[in-house]
This record gives C-alpha cells, sequence and structure tokens, in this order.
C-alpha cells in the first residue's frame, strides 16, 4: 500500500519543479507532504490560519509535521472571522496560498478520490447539470491535486502504518455542514444499500462527463458566427441529444441569455421541430435555415458608412485587381453616379437580362430565408439596384466589367467559430 500510494502522487507531478504544500494539520496534507519529503527538496509548507474553532491546534500540529519533516512551513494570517462560511474560507484560503507563491511554485493540495465524490453530489444537489460533474479537477489554474485518484481510507491508512502525525479537525464532525453530512451519512449510505464502492462510481461518472465534455468542444467548431448572427447545426440541439444543454449553454453566452427557461426550450424544440420561426432573447430571431438553426439580431447588423465596402454580418468586402463577368461574388463598380450599400427594401427590382425582375424572386429561387433577406446587402447606383450580393448583377453593371476593369470589390462571406 506504501509504495502504491507513493507512485501514485510521484507520477503525478513533475519532481523537477519547486512545490508548496497547503497543509492543514489533517491527514490528507500531512500524508501528501510526507511522501515529497522523501522524494524532492524542492519543497516547503504553508498554513492559513482560518480563526476557527480549532484553527489554533490545527496550526500546532501543522508545526510538529514541519519539524518532523524537517521543512520550513509559512504561517498566513488572515483576517477571517469566527463562524465564516466554507466558502469564505476557501476564497481566503487560496487567495492567500496563491499570493505567497514565488517564481515557479507549484501549489500542491490534499484533495482525494472521497473529496471528488462528494464534490459531485453537492454539485448535482445544487443543480450544476454536466459541468458540475466533471468534480474536481487533478490539475487547475489555481493547484495540482495529486493524490485525487487515492482514496480517504487509503490515505488514513497509509498514515496509520507510517506512523504519521496529523489532527482530523472535529469541525468534520458537524453534519450541519453540507460536505460533512454527505461524508459521514450520505455515502456510507450510499455503499451499504449499493454494491461497490460509491467513490470509484463518481469518479468513473466525472471521467466520462470530462470526456464528453472534451468531445462537445471539438464540435464547438461547428457553431459558426458573425456579428449578430449565429449559425448552430440543428443536429447539436436535438432534444435527445445527452450533451445538448452544452450548446445552450454557448447560445446562451453569444446572445447574452444567462439561463435558458422553459419557454425558451420549448421555442427551440419548435424551430428544430416544426421548422417554424419564432422570437427569442431580447432582438433575436431563431428560425432553421437547411440543416442548421440560426439567430439572427437584425438590429447588429450595422451599415456604418454606405459609400464604403466593409464588413458587414458575416459579408466582407475587398478591393481586387480584375473582375470575372460570371463571378457573381465580384462586380466592377461604376466611374459616374453615386454607389451605394443598403439592404433589401421590398419591391424593388433589378435590370438583367433585358428584363426587370423582384429582387425577391432572386432571393426565392436561391432559396434565401425572409430573415436573411432583410439583411442581406445590395449595391446600388444612384438609386437602382446595381449588384444583389452573390446573387445576381444588374445588366448595367455586367456592361461597365466589359469596359472597365478597375474599382473592383470582391465579396465573401465570412463565419468564425464561436470558440475564437
Amino acid at each position: 500500500m506504501s509504495s502504491s500510494i507513493e507512485k501514485i502522487i510521484q507520477n503525478n507531478i513533475d519532481l523537477s519543479k519547486k512545490f508548496v504544500v497547503a497543509l492543514s494539520g489533517g491527514v490528507d496534507s500531512s500524508v501528501l507532504a510526507h511522501v515529497l519529503s522523501k522524494t524532492t527538496k524542492d519543497i516547503r509548507l504553508m498554513f492559513v490560519q482560518h480563526n476557527q474553532a480549532h484553527s489554533k491546534e490545527l496550526e500546532e500540529t501543522s508545526k510538529k509535521i514541519a519539524k518532523s519533516l524537517d521543512l520550513d512551513l509559512k504561517i498566513i494570517k488572515t483576517s477571517l472571522k469566527p463562524n465564516s462560511s466554507e466558502t469564505e474560507m476557501r476564497e481566503e484560503r487560496y487567495i492567500s496560498l496563491l499570493s505567497n507563491l514565488e517564481n515557479d511554485e507549484i501549489l500542491l493540495t490534499g484533495h482525494n478520490l472521497s473529496d471528488k465524490a462528494e464534490t459531485l453530489l453537492i454539485n448535482l444537489f445544487r443543480g450544476t447539470r454536466l459541468e458540475g460533474l466533471k468534480s474536481i479537477a487533478p490539475n487547475s489554474l489555481l493547484s495540482t491535486k495529486p493524490m485525487i485518484n487515492i482514496s480517504k481510507k487509503e490515505i488514513y491508512d497509509y498514515a496509520n502504518s507510517n506512523n504519521i502525525l496529523y489532527l482530523d479537525d472535529p469541525t468534520n464532525n458537524d453534519n450541519k455542514i453540507v460536505r460533512n453530512w454527505i461524508r459521514n451519512n450520505l455515502i456510507p449510505e450510499i455503499n451499504d444499500r449499493f454494491p461497490g464502492t460509491f467513490e470509484l462510481k463518481a469518479d468513473r461518472l466525472s471521467n466520462e462527463v470530462e470526456f464528453r465534455s472534451n468531445y462537445d468542444k471539438q464540435n464547438i467548431k461547428y457553431l459558426k458566427k458573425s456579428q449578430g448572427y449565429l449559425e448552430v447545426p440543428s443536429l447539436l440541439l436535438s432534444s435527445d441529444r445527452w450533451d445538448r444543454q452544452f450548446y445552450l449553454n454557448e447560445i446562451g453566452k453569444f446572445i447574452g441569455l444567462n439561463t435558458f427557461q422553459k419557454k425558451d426550450l420549448e421555442k427551440i424544440e419548435k424551430v428544430v421541430n416544426e421548422n417554424v420561426k419564432v422570437k427569442f432573447f431580447k432582438d433575436w430571431t431563431c428560425f432553421k435555415s437547411g440543416g442548421s438553426i440560426l439567430f439572427i439580431n437584425r438590429n447588429k447588423w450595422i451599415i456604418d458608412d454606405t459609400s464604403n465596402f466593409k464588413s458587414y454580418g458575416f459579408f466582407n468586402f475587398k478591393k481586387i485587381k480584375s473582375v470575372d463577368i460570371f463571378n457573381k461574388w465580384m462586380v466592377a463598380l461604376p466611374e459616374k453616379g453615386h454607389v451605394s450599400l443598403k439592404i433589401f427594401q421590398n419591391g424593388e427590382k433589378i435590370i438583367s437580362g433585358r428584363n426587370s425582375i423582384k429582387v425577391t424572386e432572386i432571393f426565392r429561387n436561391y432559396g434565401i430565408d425572409s430573415e436573411l433577406r432583410n439583411i442581406w446587402p445590395i449595391v446600388y447606383l444612384d438609386e437602382d439596384p446595381y449588384w444583389v450580393v452573390g446573387l445576381r448583377k444588374s445588366d448595367l453593371a455586367i456592361e461597365n466589367e466589359k469596359k472597365y476593369n478597375s474599382n473592383i470589390i470582391v465579396a465573401s462571406i465570412e463565419k468564425s467559430s464561436i470558440e475564437n
């Protein structure tokens, strides 16, 4: 058992680094300090004084532990008041520890497999959904947890068989504290009623959620965005997908909706299943187009300067040196007349093929949805449509392209992944 725990801890860290162990005086951090003291010299200890009922006893125990291991110990004082909440103590503890790290030092904590199972249940009961089921990560921006795969029982067995000094915090028996009630009452009851060890089951679930979360992060590249526009494959929003909530969260972040209410989910399901158009959060409209669900906010599609061709929504414009009269995504601008970029006005016509054709008919022929029609850019010469971008050029535009090969504008549709 001893060699097994030591090997796990050593394999979970880079022994060439410098470490600080967050020492509490309890069994977890004491075992961690003991194992590392046998392995590396680049280690020191820190104890955060929380000013709670038994904090002084834990401080004295920590001093004895440091002395027995011949390691430096820094005592960090705090302004915490007696009876501070667990959240207040945790936040103050991390602030104190991280602010006292020296260059290149890595903070190590004694979080273990049992802590991970307890945190999973706490998150589940609080309704944190899939993200909370990942529980405690072995590494984070704040700390590394080399004992995260070791159970509390294994840690106690190691400590007792190696005569390691520690003090069990008496407040751990106070079942008014949610974590203590889960540790002392709920998990033992679960283990009594169901075969197997709950800690291991929780670990498997947490790891699977983490794996699936990474899978979702790979799929997130298929969510495309631009100013006032979001495109999501409808398959990802199907109600029978286990990971739908992940994509809903990303949609919410983008459009400014913190929490999806029941009515919001019902709207999305109607769009996915019934191919309807709905007014969504604030000024956003949601509808289905092909195999995608689109979210559009027309108020964010703004043409700042109608005579200066720049980016507009997911349309991008730039000047090039030569024109292809058969390419509907580029056009030669005329040398005379007022050229402007505007959005579609209902009832307009464009002269094409010696006949006038309604712009709405062009949109219909290309399967452009009405919401997209209302934001689709059109280049005007004076008051007449000159170029329906990407779809149709007027006869005058084609004639100009035969005469002139300068002042060429090319358009493209550019959408970036929502992860960028």
